[in-house]
């Protein structure tokens, strides 16, 4: 890495200080505001935020790095422009689902690795924010099955397997065209993230047994990778 590149990667880095710093310091000033029972809560607040950040952020960089190593790599081989890594990076280290922190650790590797070829869409870290663990999971199920389907679009995906996978949808249906409330929940965030796309209704509902994944859902998908 040459040092204009190292040069703008610790830039990046101070600017997530700051960032970071500048959080912790607005919750440390509730108490400055308020007396009594919320000047104690605030004050509470600063100490948990400082702890979770630590342990969490602890976590994070230990992940990013064995990913690395699993690349050959020891430090990224692309400049991540401060508007993409600083909130992602601020996202990430507040992460407290394993799962999806493993998701974002991904992601910042990717956009670091000049060999990718992700674009650095900020999109992609504000869709992601919006998602859950389970989110991410019905995405990535159907991403992969609708990556296998070599012709035909749109891919019409059958969802009553998900998480676990996603199939082809056959043109009718085997068993109940019906999803759990979670799901549809799931299924509903994805749309409305532009992730996937239910594939029709009966009776003026939408249908979430029938998904199609949006171009946008499966360059997030290859992006978290």
């Amino acid at each position: 890495m040459d040092q204009d590149t190292l040069g703008k990667a610790a830039d990046a880095a101070k600017a997530v200080a700051e960032t970071s710093d500048t959080a912790l310091k607005l919750a440390g000033k509730f108490g400055s505001h308020f007396s009594g029972p919320l000047g104690t809560i605030a004050k509470m607040m600063d100490l948990e935020l400082r702890f979770i950040a630590a342990k969490r952020g602890l976590r994070l960089s230990d992940r990013w790095n064995a990913l690395l190593a699993a690349r050959g790599q020891t430090l990224p081989t692309r400049h991540i422009p401060p508007n993409f890594v600083v909130p992602l990076l601020t996202t990430a280290v507040l992460e407290e689902d394993d799962d999806l922190q493993d998701t974002w650790a991904r992601m910042l590797v990717n956009a670091g690795d000049a060999s990718t070829e992700m674009e650095l869409r900020v999109a992609y870290v504000e869709i992601l924010k919006g998602m859950s663990a389970f989110d991410v999971k019905n995405l990535a199920a159907m991403a992969e099955a609708s990556l296998a389907i070599q012709s035909g679009r749109p891919r019409a995906l059958l969802t009553t397997d998900l998480p676990k996978s996603a199939e082809r949808f056959p043109g009718y249906f085997t068993k109940d065209p019906s999803v759990s409330r979670e799901m549809g929940i799931s299924l509903a965030n994805l749309s409305r993230l532009g992730c996937a796309m239910p594939a029709g209704g009966i009776d003026g509902a939408i249908l979430y047994t029938i998904m199609t994944v949006t171009d946008l859902g499966l360059a997030l998908f290859q992006a978290c990778s």
